[in-house]
C-alpha cells in the first residue's frame, strides 16, 4: 500500500461497491467477520498474497469505522499491517484509530514512526501534531505545525491549529501574527477575526476586541459566541446599555437562550432599575413556556434575587415534571430554607441522589437545618452517615462537623474530628486552619501557631494563617516587628478585611503608635461595623488619646453587639465615665 497511494481508494471503491451490493439487505455488521479472527481464518478460501489480505482487513477496518466501532477497527488494521508492515497509510489509519481509543502514547509512536518513514507526508505530521496537542506537548506541536507550512503555507487548518496552540502557551503576539497572515489571505475567514478578537480581549486592547467582533457579526450576524463575547466586552468598558442591546439582539435571535436573559436581567439590577428586570423576568417566563426546562434557569434568577415566592412556585414545576433533576430540587430546598420552611427544605435535601453533584451540599443544608431546630446531636449523627457514606472523604464535611462539636463547646471533639479529615486530606489548609482555631480555644497557644506555620508553609499568601499568628502575638504584647510584618503580609492578601485591618491597627496600637492605630481601626470598623472586638479596640485607642467622649461611644457599641465581653467592657465603661465626670485627676 505504500507503494501505490493513490490506486489505494479507487480499489477500495471499487471493492466497496461489490461489497455493498453483495449485502443485499443484510446489515454490514453481520457481514463483518469475528473480531477475534483474522480475514483469512473467516470467509476466505485458498492461498492469498500478503497486499490482498492487508487491503481485505483495511477494506474491513473501515467499515468498522463508519460503525463507530473503533475496537474492530483497530485489530483489523493491526492485521493489515502484519501483510504490510511499512505502510504510510495503514499506519496512519491505526495512529488515528488509537487516538479515537484513547491510546494517546501507542498512536504517538506509530505516528513518529510513520513521520520517520515518510517525512513529506503532511498527514502524518498533522496527526502528529494532534497527538502532541493532547499530550500537551504544545512545542513539540508547534514545531510539527511549522513543519508542514514550511511546506504549504497555505494550508488554512493547520496555520489556525498552531495560532490556537501559540494561545495555549499565551504567546498572543505570536498567536496574532499567524492570525494576521490568514486574514490578509483570506479577509472573510470569520474564526481567525473571532480568535483575534479573543487575544485582544485578554490582552485588554478593547478597541481591537470589538472591531474584531464586529467584523466576525458583519460576516455572520447570528454566531453566538461573538455576540456574548462583545456584550462582554461593553461590560467591561462600563458601557452597560451596549451590552443590554447586545443581548435583547441575542434574545431576538434566540429567545429561549437563558444565558442572555439572565445577563441582560443582571445588568438592569446593575443599574438600580428592578422594574425593568422584574419586566424581563416576565418576558423571560413567556418565551420559555410552561413546559420547559429551562425555565430551571428562571427559578434560580428569583433565588439569587431574593423573590423567595416566585423561585418556589418556578422549581417545584420543574421537580413535578421532572423529579430527577437534581439541580432543580437542591435549589428547591435552599429558596425554602432560605423561606424559612424549613421542614420542606429538608424532605428536598434529602431526596438528592447519593451519587450526584449536589448530595454533599445538600447533607450539609440539613445539618445546618438540624441545628437550627435545636437538633445539634442529630445533625452530628446525619454528618458522621455522611462520612461514612462516601469514599472520597470530602473536607467540607468533616469542617462541618467540626463546627457542630464548637457549637456545643465539644472541642476535644472538633479536635478530633478534624485530625480525621486531616488524615484523608493532608495538605488541606482549611482543616489545617481550623484546627490552629480550636487549638487557640483551648488556650494551647504554641501548638496553635505552629499549626498555623505549616498551614503557611503549604499556602504563603493564607492571609488568615498570616494574621492569626500576627494578632496572637500583638495580644500578647511580644514579637511586635514579627507581629507587623506577618499582618502586612495578611493585609496584602486580603485588602479588604476588616478583621486583618484591625489587626494592623492593633499592634500599631502595642507600638504606642495611636494615630496610625487610630486610622486603622477606623477602616476596620467601617468594613466590618458590628464586630465588638474592633468597636473595643477603636474605643481603646480614644481612651489613649484622652478623646473620652469617643471612647465611651466605641465601649457603648461594642457592648451592645453579640458576642461582647461584657464584664471587660463594663469596667471600661465605667473608667471612661470617670474621666468625664471629672473624677479622674
Amino acid at each position: 500500500m505504500n507503494r501505490m497511494p493513490g490506486i489505494v481508494s479507487i480499489w477500495f471503491l471499487l471493492f466497496f461497491v461489490a461489497f455493498a451490493l453483495s449485502c443485499g439487505g443484510i446489515g454490514i455488521e453481520k457481514r463483518l467477520p469475528s473480531q477475534q479472527g483474522a480475514i483469512e481464518k473467516a470467509e476466505m478460501k485458498g492461498e492469498k498474497d500478503s497486499i490482498q489480505h492487508a487491503y481485505e482487513n483495511y477494506t474491513f477496518a473501515t467499515l468498522a469505522t463508519i460503525n463507530a466501532n473503533y475496537q474492530d477497527a483497530e485489530i483489523y488494521l493491526k492485521e493489515a499491517l502484519k501483510h504490510d508492515k511499512d505502510s504510510p497509510y495503514l499506519l496512519l489509519k491505526l495512529s488515528q484509530v488509537l487516538v479515537k481509543n484513547g491510546r494517546i502514547e501507542d498512536a504517538l509512536v506509530l505516528a513518529q514512526r510513520l513521520v520517520d518513514l515518510a517525512p513529506g507526508d503532511l498527514a502524518a505530521r498533522r496527526l502528529l501534531a494532534e497527538i502532541y496537542s493532547k499530550l500537551q506537548e504544545f512545542d513539540l506541536a508547534i514545531a510539527q505545525c511549522r513543519e508542514i507550512l514550511a511546506q504549504d503555507p497555505d494550508d488554512k487548518e493547520v496555520r489556525l491549529q498552531l495560532s490556537t496552540l501559540f494561545i495555549r502557551l499565551k504567546k498572543y503576539n505570536a498567536a496574532l501574527e499567524e492570525l494576521s497572515i490568514l486574514t490578509e489571505k483570506e479577509p472573510d475567514l470569520m474564526i481567525a477575526h473571532y480568535y483575534k478578537g479573543k487575544i485582544h480581549l485578554e490582552l485588554k486592547g478593547y478597541d481591537e476586541a470589538k472591531g474584531a467582533f464586529l467584523r466576525v457579526l458583519e460576516l455572520n450576524a447570528r454566531f453566538l459566541p461573538a455576540l456574548f463575547d462583545l456584550a462582554g466586552l461593553y461590560t467591561k468598558i462600563g458601557n452597560p446599555d451596549l451590552a443590554i442591546e447586545t443581548y435583547q439582539q441575542i434574545l431576538q435571535l434566540y429567545p429561549t437562550d437563558t444565558s442572555a436573559w439572565e445577563r441582560l436581567i443582571a445588568l438592569y439590577y446593575q443599574k438600580g432599575q428592578v422594574k425593568l428586570a422584574e419586566k424581563y423576568m416576565n418576558e423571560m417566563k413567556e418565551a420559555l413556556g410552561s413546559e420547559d426546562v429551562k425555565r430551571k434557569r428562571l427559578g434560580l434568577i428569583y433565588l439569587r434575587y431574593g423573590k423567595l415566592d416566585e423561585s418556589i412556585a418556578e422549581l417545584s414545576s420543574i421537580v413535578s415534571a421532572w423529579p430527577d433533576d437534581q439541580e432543580a430540587r437542591y435549589y428547591l430546598g435552599s429558596a425554602l430554607e432560605e423561606n424559612e420552611d424549613l421542614a420542606e427544605a429538608y424532605k428536598n435535601f434529602d431526596l438528592l441522589n447519593p451519587e450526584g453533584n449536589y448530595f454533599i451540599s445538600a447533607r450539609i443544608h440539613m445539618a445546618y437545618i438540624l441545628e437550627k431546630q435545636d437538633k445539634t446531636d442529630k445533625a452530628i449523627d446525619l454528618l458522621r452517615e455522611t462520612i461514612n457514606q462516601t469514599s472520597d472523604n470530602p473536607p467540607q464535611l468533616y469542617l462541618v462537623l467540626a463546627s457542630l462539636y464548637e457549637i456545643k463547646e465539644e472541642y476535644q471533639g472538633a479536635m478530633d474530628v478534624l485530625k480525621e479529615g486531616i488524615r484523608y486530606n493532608e495538605e488541606n489548609t482549611d482543616l489545617l486552619y481550623r484546627l490552629g482555631i480550636i487549638l487557640g480555644k483551648l488556650k494551647r497557644t504554641e501548638e496553635s501557631i505552629k499549626q498555623m506555620e505549616i498551614v503557611i508553609k503549604i499556602d504563603p499568601r493564607h492571609a488568615d494563617a498570616l494574621n492569626y499568628i500576627g494578632y496572637t502575638y500583638a495580644d500578647e504584647n511580644i514579637h511586635l516587628d514579627k507581629a507587623l510584618e506577618l499582618i502586612e503580609k495578611a493585609v496584602q492578601y486580603k485588602p479588604n478585611s476588616g478583621y486583618i485591618i484591625d489587626s494592623l491597627g492593633w499592634v500599631y496600637f502595642r507600638k504606642g503608635l495611636y494615630d496610625k492605630a487610630l486610622t486603622e481601626l477606623k477602616k476596620a470598623i467601617e468594613l466590618t461595623p458590628n464586630d465588638p472586638a474592633i468597636a473595643e479596640h477603636l474605643g481603646d485607642v480614644y481612651l489613649k488619646k484622652g478623646d473620652y467622649k469617643k471612647a465611651l461611644k466605641a465601649y457603648e457599641k461594642a457592648i451592645s453587639l453579640k458576642n461582647a465581653e461584657k464584664e471587660r467592657l463594663e469596667r471600661k465603661l465605667k473608667d471612661v465615665m470617670e474621666h468625664l465626670e471629672g473624677y479622674a485627676p
